[in-house]
Order: structure tokens, then C-alpha cells, then sequence
């Protein structure tokens, strides 16, 4: 499976990425901001991993045994609930429905802008034992979720939709508005903030790594959450220039950054 999925990811990297070119100048001007070398060559590595990521998907009910999930997440998680900060690195999916085995695992999802894509996608993840519920969602969810002490993860390496309860921090070079729900939603229910990003080993194996694990003080509150945040964006710039060709480069990430004076961006990129 592991020989098909690379096959499949070598064809669709040529379709996606270099025949039609889907965002290839997007994912290309990006890679070169964030000074990733060679950024032509990364950028096919990274359609390549998208469709390989395809398939590992389809392939979920026989492929979770070779996902290496973090015995200390699991732990932290069995113990008191978690919410989960993660992104799209790696097999993300793959790794999602792997974690959904080991334990309750509730994904705050967007939906796909093609509908019957969306419907496909969402329908094959929750057969793979995960729940999903829209981000208009999400803090109802979070009561139900981590009232009983399981797991809710949410993605934070996406542009956020509004701009209120959002914090500005430097990521990948440049100037990104991030998303403090996850903070502000672990500090609410007085559970541990986790930071888990997936990788995709040389093998074909999958690890689900703890970077981060952030314990919300008493009375924590926007401080702590924006805090929190930017810590955890800069654990994902670590992990994502370790591995570039692995996170999803094709969202506009940067859109809804506000373009300020120049002496702005330099302040917030000087602090990492």
C-alpha cells in the first residue's frame, strides 16, 4: 500500500501540480518568502505528498497500524481531556482517524467548497470512528467533548475567518493572523493545550508528534491564550521548516495579515 500510495502521489504531483498547476505559484512564492531551498523542487514534493496523503486516507482501516501515536499525548488525553492544536502536516487525516482508534477524538472541520467532495470526505472520516462537527460548532462541542474528558482538535495553520478573538505572529517569515479558539477554548475548561503535528517517515510510517503541551493557569484569560498562540505558531514554523514539503502550502495563509508599516511587520518578526 505504501509502494500504491506513492505511485498514486507521483501522478497526482504531475496532474495537480505541474499540468493544471492548482495554486503552484502561490505554494512556489511562498516557499521562497519563507526562504525553504530550492522551493520549485519542494513544491512538487509537496503535491506529491497531498496525494499520497490521498490515499493513506482511503487506505485508513489497514494503514492506522503503521501511525505512531505520542504515548504522552495519549495519557495527558485518558487523564483530564484535551483540547488539540495541530495542522496540516503530514498524513493529517491519516493520523486523525489512527488517534480516533486509540481515543474519543472530536475534529472541529471546514467544509469543502466542491459539495459532493466534502460529503465523500467527511462521510469515509467518520467511519473511521472520528467525530466531526463545523466550526459554528465548536464551542458547544467543547463542553460535551471535554466535559467527558476526551480529545478536541482543532486546526490553527489556517487564515481564521473573522478577525476578532485572533492574534497577529510572525510564521514562516512573514506576518500571519492566528486563531486563539484553541487556547481560549483549553483555558475555558481547564484542560491541557497540545500541540500534535504528524510526519511522514522515509519508511512510509507516520508519527504524531507532542510538540507542545500547555497547562492553562487559574483564571487564565486572553493574555494567556495569545500567548499560548504564538508559542504554539512558532512550534509549527520549527516543524514545518524541518520538513517543508510536508505542510499543505496551497491555503492562502497569509491573506488576511494586515500589511502595515514596515516597522509593524519587523516588531512582531523580530520575537521569534
Amino acid at each position: 500500500m505504501h509502494r500504491l500510495s506513492r505511485w498514486v502521489g507521483g501522478l497526482l504531483a504531475f496532474v495537480v501540480g505541474d499540468l493544471i498547476r492548482v495554486r503552484r505559484r502561490h505554494v512556489v512564492d511562498g516557499m521562497t518568502r519563507a526562504g525553504v531551498a530550492d522551493p520549485e523542487r519542494t513544491a512538487s514534493a509537496m503535491y506529491r505528498s497531498l496525494g499520497m496523503g490521498l490515499m493513506e486516507l482511503l487506505f485508513a482501516p489497514w494503514l492506522s497500524r503503521r501511525v505512531q501515536l505520542d504515548p504522552r499525548a495519549l495519557s495527558i488525553i485518558r487523564a483530564r481531556g484535551a483540547v488539540i492544536a495541530t495542522a496540516h502536516t503530514g498524513s493529517f487525516d491519516l493520523v486523525g482517524c489512527a488517534a480516533a482508534r486509540a481515543v474519543p477524538l472530536t475534529v472541529v472541520t471546514k467544509r469543502l467548497s466542491i459539495g459532493l467532495f466534502d460529503r465523500l470526505w467527511q462521510a469515509w472520516r467518520g467511519r473511521q470512528r472520528v467525530a466531526l462537527v463545523s466550526a459554528g460548532q465548536a464551542v458547544a462541542a467543547a463542553r460535551r467533548v471535554l466535559g467527558r474528558r476526551e480529545a478536541l482538535a482543532m486546526m490553527f495553520d489556517q487564515a481564521p475567518e473573522r478577525e476578532r478573538g485572533t492574534v497577529l505572529s510572525p510564521f514562516l517569515g512573514q506576518v500571519a493572523r492566528v486563531d486563539l479558539a484553541p487556547a481560549l477554548i483549553a483555558a475555558r475548561a481547564r484542560v491541557p493545550l497540545l500541540v500534535v503535528l504528524a510526519r511522514r517517515t522515509a519508511a512510509g510510517d507516520h508519527v504524531a508528534e507532542l510538540a507542545l503541551a500547555l497547562d492553562p493557569p487559574p483564571r487564565a484569560g486572553r493574555a494567556w491564550a495569545t500567548a499560548a498562540m504564538r508559542q504554539a505558531t512558532a512550534t509549527l514554523d520549527a516543524h514545518v521548516r524541518r520538513d517543508p514539503e510536508q505542510w499543505l502550502w496551497m491555503h492562502r495563509r497569509w491573506k488576511d495579515a494586515p500589511q502595515a508599516s514596515p516597522s509593524f511587520g519587523a516588531d512582531l518578526l523580530q520575537m521569534r
